[in-house]
This record gives C-alpha cells, sequence and structure tokens, in this order.
C-alpha cells in the first residue's frame, strides 16, 4: 500500500489534483453563490411559439444523472420539512406528467451532454415549465443559447463529483429568488467557513494519526463498505456509495434509517464468515432523534457486529445544512484516500467513459438538438 503521508507519493497517483481541488471547495462554494446570485432570469420568455412566465413555482424539479443530481437528492432531504413546495429529483429521460408550466426545472448536466437530462431539458421547454441550465457546455449550453433559457455556466475541465459546489449551491440561491425559502445564503456561508476548516484538518499534509479521513480510509482497505444515513443524512450515504465506486473502484451499497430495519437488517443474519468482508459506515449526528439513535444503536448490537468493522462518520456544524455537507465532505476525502492508499487514479472513471461511447451510437443528443429546433 502506497503511505498516505508520502506527499509525493500521492500526488503522482492524483494526477488530476482531486485532492487540491478539494482544499479549494470553500472558494468553490462562494463563487458558486455568487455566480448564482448575478444570473439573469427574466420575468417571461418567449422562444418561437413558447412562452414561459417565471414566477413562483408550485414545484421544484431538479433533473439530471449521476453526480450532477445528488445536489437535488441533498436539498430535498434538508429542506423537506421546511418548504411548502415539493421538490421532484427526475433521473432517466423525460420527465413525469405531473411537472408541468407551474414546475421550476432546474436541469444540471455538468458536461452538457448527458443524453438523460437533455431529454428533460427538452420536455420542460415543451411543456412551458420555468426552466433553468446548469452546465459548463457542450449541447446544453448550446440549446440554452438557441432558446434564451436562463444559463447557469460553471467552471469545466473536472470530473462532475469534484464540482458538487458549483452543482448543489445554486440550487440554495434559486429558491430564495423564488421565494420559496429565506436564509439559506447564510447557511451557505456557514457552511463554506466550516469547510475552510475541515480542509486543513483533512488535508494531505495532515499526517494520519491526525486526519480523520486518511484514517477512515486505511480502516476500510480490503472491504466493501455499506454507508448508512437517516433523513438529512440519507442522500449523503447514496453519495458516498457513488463515491467509493466512481474514487476508489470498489463496490460500495447504501441504505437508511428506518428504512434498513424494515428489510437489510435480516440480511444480516447470514453466517459471520460470509458477511466480514463487509464495513458499515454510519453518518451521524449529535441531532439525531431519540428514535433514530435507539434504532442505530440496537442495529449495530443485533446486525452490524457480524461486519469487518462499524465505523462512524459525525457530521459537524449547527445546521442540517452544515452537517450534510460536512459528513458528505468527510466521505468524498475518504474514498480518494482509500483510492491512492490502493495506488489507484481516483479520476478516471473507465467503466462510464466506455459505456457513453457505446450509447453514442444511438445519437440523442443530436435527436434532442434537432427536436428543440421544431419545437421552437
Amino acid at each position: 500500500m502506497v503511505s498516505l503521508d508520502d506527499l509525493e507519493a500521492l500526488r503522482k497517483i492524483d494526477e488530476h489534483g482531486m485532492l487540491d481541488f478539494y482544499m479549494r471547495w470553500p472558494e468553490a462554494i462562494r463563487e458558486a453563490l455568487e455566480m448564482a446570485e448575478a444570473l439573469d432570469i427574466p420575468d417571461e420568455l418567449r422562444t418561437g411559439e413558447i412562452t414561459i412566465r417565471y414566477g413562483r413555482p408550485e414545484l421544484l424539479a431538479v433533473a439530471g444523472m449521476g453526480g450532477s443530481i445528488i445536489g437535488g437528492d441533498i436539498l430535498s432531504d434538508v429542506l423537506w420539512d421546511e418548504l411548502d413546495v415539493p421538490i421532484q429529483v427526475c433521473r432517466g429521460y423525460g420527465l413525469p406528467a405531473w411537472v408541468g408550466p407551474g414546475a421550476l426545472v432546474v436541469v444540471v448536466s455538468y458536461s452538457g451532454n448527458t443524453e438523460e437530462t437533455l431529454v428533460a431539458f427538452y420536455e420542460a421547454l415543451r411543456r412551458g415549465c420555468m426552466v433553468i441550465a446548469i452546465t459548463s457546455g457542450g449541447y446544453l449550453a448550446k440549446l440554452c443559447t438557441r432558446t434564451g433559457v436562463p444559463l447557469l455556466s460553471v467552471p469545466g475541465g473536472r470530473a462532475t463529483r469534484m464540482s458538487f459546489p458549483y452543482l448543489f449551491f445554486p440550487l440554495l440561491v434559486f429558491l430564495e429568488r423564488f421565494e420559496l425559502a429565506r436564509g439559506l445564503r447564510q447557511r451557505a456561508e456557514r457552511t463554506a467557513e466550516l469547510l475552510s476548516s475541515m480542509a486543513k484538518e483533512l488535508g494531505p499534509e495532515r499526517p494520519v494519526e491526525e486526519n480523520e479521513a486518511k484514517k477512515l480510509a486505511l480502516e476500510l482497505v480490503g472491504t466493501v463498505p455499506l454507508v448508512y444515513g437517516f433523513k438529512w443524512l440519507r442522500s449523503v450515504a447514496y453519495r458516498l456509495k457513488t463515491q467509493f465506486n466512481e474514487n476508489s473502484k470498489i463496490p460500495s451499497f447504501s441504505n437508511w434509517f428506518p428504512a434498513m430495519n424494515h428489510h437489510e437488517i435480516v440480511g444480516w443474519e447470514a453466517g459471520e464468515a460470509f458477511l466480514k468482508v463487509f464495513s458499515a459506515l454510519l453518518l451521524r449526528s449529535r441531532g439525531e432523534p431519540p428514535e433514530i439513535r435507539r434504532r442505530i444503536e440496537l442495529t449495530k448490537e443485533m446486525a452490524l457486529d457480524k461486519a469487518s468493522k462499524i465505523l462512524e462518520i459525525w457530521a459537524k456544524g449547527s445546521s442540517k445544512l452544515e452537517e450534510a455537507i460536512s459528513a458528505l465532505y468527510i466521505g468524498d476525502m475518504v474514498s480518494i484516500y482509500l483510492a491512492l492508499t490502493r495506488g489507484v487514479d481516483p479520476y478516471r472513471t473507465k467503466s462510464i467513459e466506455a459505456l457513453k461511447a457505446g450509447m453514442a451510437e444511438l445519437r440523442v443528443a443530436e435527436r434532442v438538438e434537432k427536436a428543440v429546433g421544431e419545437l421552437i
């Protein structure tokens, strides 16, 4: 294994600078907030025969795939008991039938070429929804330029999952701008301040014995991580599962409390020899409701004790937003360190690139571009 305190070796493996960029996340959050506030959103947009009126929405829909859409999940988990309109997260080709002219649809594709998301953009435009796009370029940027749809253009050239600050934090600003919430900008700024201190604690210069992320990565070596969250940490657990997949290049799975107590817990009745390949990584909060805390502790005693390891990430901060993003930040760093200690480049995702190349034969993006042209 590669020593996580050998900075020269780490940077040689991490040739795309993922660690260095994560150290700049606080600045990226602040930049994303400013960009979203400066975005010109019209009262009315006319494109061809379509007229879109931007007002207070009855529904917020966030459409995207992969690392582009996880922000919608986290937004829904953090604010589910705060907003008076529903948040619909839309994965796949198109939009649900109930997403119509009264909906604000934020279409998110970091590359701008995600075919499922381009179809969702077309559907939102066709139905007269209040559309906003977030992308670094590609077909989506081209379609926004052609139709006049408000476009938040974010810095490109990185892996989508690295660019989470640019894809998530503008959603908070849009909620305030459309008068769906208050105080989110201040919470976001406090989150950036929290991550500034965390970056120093988790950065590559901090040695293993003083670095929570490095310690956790070493504990996870040779195991399949099962990540468990709850309520406002539910989607963070899924995010970490995908980071172990993409960054660490290992299988990983996620679930959440109390749902896992109604099915998955029974799977832990298998023999201990079978279960020792798994490690349990629990996302915890000092603000856990008592019923959730009791479920977690009982599950540790009754089931997870058969795992190779039981590990915990305790969220930091004074708000659900801070806790969610702090737990996500720690977990992302763990996944990168886990890759590096195994000598694996955390950046490349060869399987995804190969699959996209195979799907390109269907020319979905070109077909959507033609359909939008016919629509307007």
